[in-house]
């Protein structure tokens, strides 16, 4: 296995989670001031509602075929005949998917209103079966997919600000994301000839790979009941407006989420080297690092976006979406959640074959998040969803935990997060001054952001935390060469 740096993929895995963290900070606090609570909300309805068959026409697929590829990749020729196995079987699940979207669009009558904007959403089922990144993961090449994203987020761009102009333009920006994902996917497709060989002669083998895709498959759909669910326990239990709050609130987290796991999420196909090759020890020190940046990173985030609620919401989607402020802060802890069962569960497990641990977790997550949102989401709306996704993911948090309690060093975990958590409360004290200080919402915002990074990070050093000192290193040696002009 060739040695390509986790930090290099780290950092451009990062890049491209900021480059998604900018977008959607561009983009939505422009459409949605533009289409309103309502109009934001039939969209993400829609988009809720299609991304259920992308998931089925996807199987699960990317993290089973991640991983196997990994193990593939110095040999290109059983690496292209797996390619053709698991494109084939997409193929299928795709067609499939498609033609029961088509039953749904046609006999669920809560969808009849919804027709337009489904249609061009369903667009991204249909071409998902070109997507294959998880073989850019496997080779743990992320300059590519990182280039890729950012050309396309800037041509949604020009859509987004050229045609989305009236509240009833909900068409014109639901394309925009489809133009993003079905180009993406065709850009993947034809970059893959750089790994592999379409044209070489093989036997195919599909039969062996569909247990293990069905067991992830099972993974992922029990995950999209308490990911997805929420949105759509809203449109069908509330309305569109709960449902435009609902997404307004889980905006940040969710952009603060996906760059956090973003720095674990190149670690699948190396942890499953180091599982291969009985590297234990080195899989134990990845794995405890990594859970370290995540809670690291993860603490601060929970406490600015609960401190700065009122002024993000503002920034971010506008007056309309004031109602959505203490949904936000409710569902802020998902972010240390997600984190770190993204870690255990997707990582971790998958990469030393127990997989049906996340399954298992996964379901209890499900039930929970049912539950309770059946519960909950008539009375409360959007925040009753809130408050089902937090409980949800903590049970699914700290099932993972306990079942990966040997890989993790209890006492290292538990002192880096007591330093955490310390430099937190300074920072909270320290942003609500200068909070209190400014009265101007960007400025205020914008002030209290720094003030809060500088004091976290100070303090964490002077608590000798590991990560921080870690990361001070990173830019204290990148600041040296480039002062030294290498």
């Amino acid at each position: 296995m060739s040695k390509t740096s986790v930090k290099k993929n780290a950092f451009l895995n990062m890049l491209k989670s900021v480059m998604a963290l900018l977008f959607p900070l561009i983009t939505f606090p422009y459409a949605s001031r533009i289409l309103l609570p309502e109009g934001i909300g039939r969209v993400n309805f829609a988009n809720n509602i299609v991304s259920y068959f992308t998931m089925l026409a996807g199987l699960g697929i990317g993290t089973y075929a991640a991983r196997e590829a990994a193990r593939r990749r110095d040999k290109k020729e059983e690496l292209s005949q797996f390619t053709k196995e698991i494109f084939l079987i997409n193929l299928l699940s795709t067609v499939i998917s498609y033609l029961l979207f088509l039953v749904c669009f046609f006999f669920i009558p809560k969808l009849s209103t919804y027709r337009p904007l489904l249609l061009v959403s369903s667009m991204s089922v249909i071409f998902s079966f070109l997507n294959i990144g998880w073989l850019y993961a496997a080779e743990e090449d992320f300059e590519y997919p990182t280039i890729r994203s950012i050309v396309f987020q800037i041509l949604s761009l020009f859509i987004l600000f050229f045609f989305v102009k009236t509240p009833k333009d909900c068409i014109q920006y639901i394309s925009m994301g489809v133009f993003a994902s079905v180009g993406a996917d065709i850009c993947n497709f034809i970059y893959s000839n750089k790994y592999i060989s379409w044209h070489q002669k093989c036997q195919l083998n599909l039969k062996q790979h569909l247990k293990p895709i069905f067991v992830f498959f099972g993974m992922t759909l029990v995950v999209s009941l308490y990911t997805m669910l929420d949105t759509s326990m809203l449109g069908f239990l509330s309305n569109d407006t709960q449902v435009g709050f609902y997404t307004a609130a889980t905006k940040l987290s969710r952009i603060v989420i996906s760059v956090i796991t973003s720095i674990t999420g190149v670690l699948l196909p190396r942890f499953s080297y180091y599982a291969v090759t009985k590297q234990n020890d080195e899989l134990w020190k990845l794995f405890n690092k990594s859970f370290k940046y995540s809670t690291y990173l993860s603490l601060p985030s929970i406490a600015g976006l609960c401190l700065l609620s009122r002024p993000l919401m503002l920034l971010l989607s506008g007056q309309a979406y004031l109602p959505a402020v203490f949904t936000m802060q409710v569902i802020s802890p998902i972010i240390l959640l997600i984190s770190l069962s993204g870690l255990i569960g997707t990582q971790l497990f998958a990469s030393i074959g127990k997989e049906k641990l996340t399954l298992l977790s996964v379901s209890i997550g499900a039930v929970v998040n049912f539950t309770l949102n059946s519960l909950l989401i008539p009375r409360y709306g959007a925040n009753g969803a809130a408050i089902a996704t937090v409980f949800a993911e903590s049970s699914v948090t700290i099932f993972q935990m306990f079942c990966a309690k040997k890989y993790i060093n209890i006492k290292e975990q538990f002192v880096s997060f007591l330093q955490s958590a310390g430099a937190c409360i300074v920072m909270a004290v320290c942003v609500f001054v200068v909070y209190k200080i400014f009265k101007t919402t960007f400025i205020q915002t914008l002030i209290s952001v720094i003030t809060g990074c500088i004091v976290y990070a100070a303090v964490t050093l002077l608590l000798k935390n590991e990560i921080a000192i870690e990361i001070a290193k990173i830019f204290k040696t990148k600041f040296f060469y480039k002062r030294a002009g290498r």
